[in-house]
């Protein structure tokens, strides 16, 4: 709640700002950021080596972002991803880490949308515990504007996993807002 009220207040800056140092003939587009943090996934076991899917719906909440800041959801022209980061959160002994991962793709849907990959990690990790995925540069903005959407997550593992193993995803996003067309 807290960092939705301190990103909420950043875009409102960001927005007053442009207003102030432009005329509003000027302003063609505001570029704003959104971060879904700490989304949670978890494998359940058992699990044999192979490749596997898990998934996630997540909440978009982009009318709510765009009614804080008085602009209407129907102006965000593109939505692009920056980053996203799944890290395992596995305190059961022996703990997973992403050495038994050889492969990873990240894809989205939602309600009326088709399924894109969005992401993809090929067993070059950032750390055992987090993947930061090589991103497809992908337009998401059906995706944001849904009310939901999911993000899957596909496994290839080389080993067999004997106990759920809980994980934490980041999604960083921009998207261009044309508040005055």
């Amino acid at each position: 709640m807290k960092s939705k009220l301190i990103l909420s207040l950043a875009a409102l800056l960001t927005i007053s700002g442009y207003l102030m140092l432009n005329s509003c003939s000027k302003l063609k587009s505001i570029t704003l950021h959104k971060t879904y943090a700490d989304i949670e996934f978890v494998i359940p076991a058992p699990k044999t080596a192979g490749t596997f899917e898990i998934e996630k719906d997540i909440q978009a909440d982009l009318q709510d972002l765009a009614s804080q800041n008085g602009f209407d959801i129907n102006k965000i022209e593109s939505a692009t991803i920056n980053s996203i980061s799944l890290q395992i959160a596995d305190t059961t002994l022996p703990s997973y880490t992403f050495a038994i991962v050889d492969n990873a793709v990240c894809s989205f849907s939602a309600d009326g949308v088709s399924v894109s990959e969005v992401g993809s990690d090929d067993a070059v990790h950032t750390s055992p515990t987090q993947i930061d995925f090589d991103l497809k540069g992908i337009d998401v903005t059906p995706y944001l504007k849904a009310s939901s959407y999911k993000a899957k997550i596909k496994l290839t593992t080389n080993a067999d996993i004997t106990h759920d193993v809980p994980m934490k995803a980041s999604i960083q996003c921009s998207f261009k807002v044309t508040p005055f067309k």
